[in-house]
């Protein structure tokens, strides 16, 4: 079985020049009914301007070329695209271009993104995909209540609020307690207990996304035998590899094979990209765009082989400002520069974004899989025809989690170093 838990993007807007408890009397926060909408198809550009985004923020975060990556492009974009809602002028535009929607305006993104996360919660009794976002205020200051009524219609994200300024380590408590709810216990604590102290926070946005599936055809712990991992430095080191065989879709590009694995139904699909011996993880990533991961889609074909996937385990925690910063989002993150007068008139001048966190975990093994093992080992002692693929992850490897019927890609990362 495979398990994907990971806590999403935490966004932190401080309010500069003012403390929170002169700004004005409390705007109530609301909880609304959820307003269902009608359904529509997610346009190409939007699933293409998905991809672009995720892909150029894992070439950023893979800067060092030395350490596994994993990271959750859907999960940012989610988050920015709240904060969408409340930018204006130039700190809309580079928000937006950064996050590759460029000239469109907030109602096609926040329509689209309702409706993907509508159909990403399609059960599936074997992969489970479960997305919550939330909204905390500070206390004394006056968000706009079309804000968060974007917020609340089109991304289901709670609200309340919080006093950021007398309570900061209530304050904190309470966050992570949400944040824990919400990943299954796997994420405790978020924030320190003194995260708001001697801070002008007006408001704190949190988008989680949880997933967790097991394989349509799963490994059996009987075939996971040791083998040597060979690293981009030349030395090796064993792991415990797990080994399967049978039709899956197979596609051999230049410098590299590719291999999908279905969770459950097949509407998530976990993609192997193995560089060809000889090659880095580094060249294929730089390599790919969006044309050419549609084109290897696209050809990919089911062909008998032999998969090997070594268990890992990656925790993971990014500062995004940088990464952000040097894909085009400046103002957002400047004082004086930032525009989110969507969320404040009278200070929305005054609002910037603080910081942008994401962690995530991710962990492959064989638990669950049990029942199937017998299957599992019949499949790979069965003679393998000639023209068979053999995709072994023993050397450096790229990996992605996608919800093919829309092409989305919940989560990415680089194993360099299986633990």
């Amino acid at each position: 079985m495979q398990t994907i838990k990971s806590l999403g993007l935490v966004l932190t807007l401080i309010l500069c020049g003012c403390g929170t408890g002169g700004v004005g009397p409390t705007t109530p926060v609301e909880q609304k009914p959820k307003t269902k909408e009608t359904p529509v198809n997610i346009e190409p550009k939007i699933a293409d301007a998905h991809w672009e985004f995720g892909w150029q923020l894992l070439n950023r975060l893979d800067d060092s070329e030395k350490n596994n990556l994993f990271m959750s492009p859907l999960s940012a974009s989610l988050a920015l695209a709240m904060v969408l809602n409340g930018a204006h002028g130039d700190t809309y535009k580079q928000i937006a271009t950064t996050l590759r929607y460029n000239h469109l305006p907030i109602e096609p993104i926040n329509r689209q993104s309702a409706q993907l996360l509508q159909i990403l919660r399609t059960p599936d009794p074997k992969a489970k995909v479960e997305i919550a976002n939330g909204l905390w205020v500070a206390e004394g200051f006056p968000i706009e209540a079309e804000f968060v009524r974007r917020l609340q219609q089109f991304y289901g994200a709670t609200a309340e609020n919080l006093d950021f300024l007398h309570q900061p380590e209530e304050s904190a408590k309470r966050i992570n307690a949400w944040v824990k709810e919400q990943t299954h216990d796997l994420i405790e604590k978020l924030f320190e207990e003194d995260a708001f102290n001697n801070m002008d926070t007006v408001a704190v946005l949190v988008n989680t996304l949880y997933f967790k599936g097991k394989w349509q055809k799963p490994f059996a712990k009987e075939a996971t035998h040791e083998q040597p991992f060979h690293r981009e430095d030349g030395t090796t080191k064993p792991v415990p590899m797990m080994m399967a065989s049978g039709n899956y879709p197979y596609y051999k590009g230049e410098g590299f094979q590719a291999v999908a694995l279905p969770y459950g139904e097949g509407n998530l699909q976990f993609y192997l990209l193995l560089p060809d011996e000889g090659r880095t993880v580094a060249d294929l990533r730089k390599r790919l765009n969006a044309e050419r991961w549609k084109q290897m889609v696209a050809g990919m074909k089911p062909t008998e082989g032999e998969v090997g996937l070594p268990r890992f385990r990656i925790e993971s925690a990014y500062q995004l400002k940088e990464a952000l910063m040097k894909m085009g989002m400046r103002n957002p993150f400047t004082p004086g520069e930032a525009d989110f007068s969507g969320m404040n008139r009278e200070h929305g001048r005054k609002i910037y974004i603080n910081s942008v966190i994401q962690k995530a975990v991710v962990q492959v093994d064989e638990e669950g899989t049990e029942a199937a093992a017998a299957t599992g080992v019949e499949m790979r002692v069965t003679a393998v025809p000639t023209n068979a693929f053999s995709v072994v992850a023993n050397r450096p490897f790229l990996f992605a989690i996608v919800h093919t019927p829309t092409g989305t890609v919940l989560f990415a990362g680089i194993v360099r170093e299986p633990y």
